[in-house]
């Protein structure tokens, strides 16, 4: 599922995900990087492509199918890079029990996964822990208007969307990650995309929502006459990812 609805979204996204990050997030040659959540690895490649030799990288997923579809497409970089399985709260565990002490990493991240945890508060203050002086975390995710054109479109259905699903589209990084990023650190810089999704097909957008943790297979005909009923008088859907990435430094001791 995760893999599909990424391949929607990539396909037919304005603008490059991972080149916007990655020309906002600047990373050391020789940094140690821990990543949460990593999934399949759309950021992690690119990370190793920018660690040098001296760098390092480890990950943390519950799903091993995600973590070995990771190590193949980073078989280049094998030797630098650790992966790990292990829910997300247990992750300060999973470091231990591998060959990690505290602190340990130049730069924490977690891309679209915190919110996740059962305490996302909780993850983020053990991060704290694991951050070297001077170490960076870095948290990306969803807010405000996120997702809006086909949640609306879900909604005319008939379809109701829950409050989780709402929480870590709209909510969580405003009123999660940011008060508590205010609280542990001096320093948080803010960056903001809405990224349109332009879709020509019917089919694409079906099967994004298909993928999706808030697909309703009853109210599917509904949705799919809306949606044809949209595409005859437009020719086209446009949903919009807002994105926000907060990175903290300077952690408050």
């Amino acid at each position: 599922m995760l893999e599909q609805r990424i391949a929607e979204n990539t396909a037919f996204q304005q603008i490059d995900l991972n080149q916007w990050i990655f020309e906002r997030l600047s990373v050391r040659r020789d940094a140690h990087v821990l990543e949460l959540c990593c999934g399949t690895g759309a950021q992690t490649v690119h990370f190793l492509k920018h660690i040098g030799e001296s760098g390092s990288m480890s990950v943390v997923d519950i799903s091993r199918p995600a973590l070995d579809t990771l190590a193949s497409r980073a078989s280049f970089a094998a030797p630098k890079l650790t992966l790990l399985q292990a829910r997300l709260d247990n992750f300060p565990l999973a470091l231990r029990e591998s060959r990690y002490q505290p602190p340990f990493f130049d730069l924490i991240f977690c891309a679209y996964g915190l919110y996740y945890a059962e305490n996302a508060r909780r993850v983020l203050q053990e991060s704290l822990g694991w951050l070297s002086p001077g170490g960076r975390l870095v948290i990306i995710g969803p807010f405000g208007p996120n997702n809006q054109p086909v949640f609306n479109l879900v909604r005319e259905s008939g379809a109701t969307l829950s409050p989780a699903v709402l929480d870590s589209s709209e909510r969580f990084m405003l009123e999660t990650v940011l008060p508590w990023a205010a609280q542990n650190f001096e320093s948080i810089s803010v960056h903001t995309l809405v990224n349109r999704v332009r879709w020509t097909e019917a089919e694409r957008v079906l099967n994004y929502w298909e993928n999706t943790t808030f697909y309703d297979p009853a109210k599917r005909l509904a949705f799919e006459r809306l949606l044809r009923l949209h595409f005859d008088q437009h020719g086209e859907f446009i949903n919009e990812k807002w994105i926000m990435m907060a990175e903290m430094k300077d952690a408050r001791n």
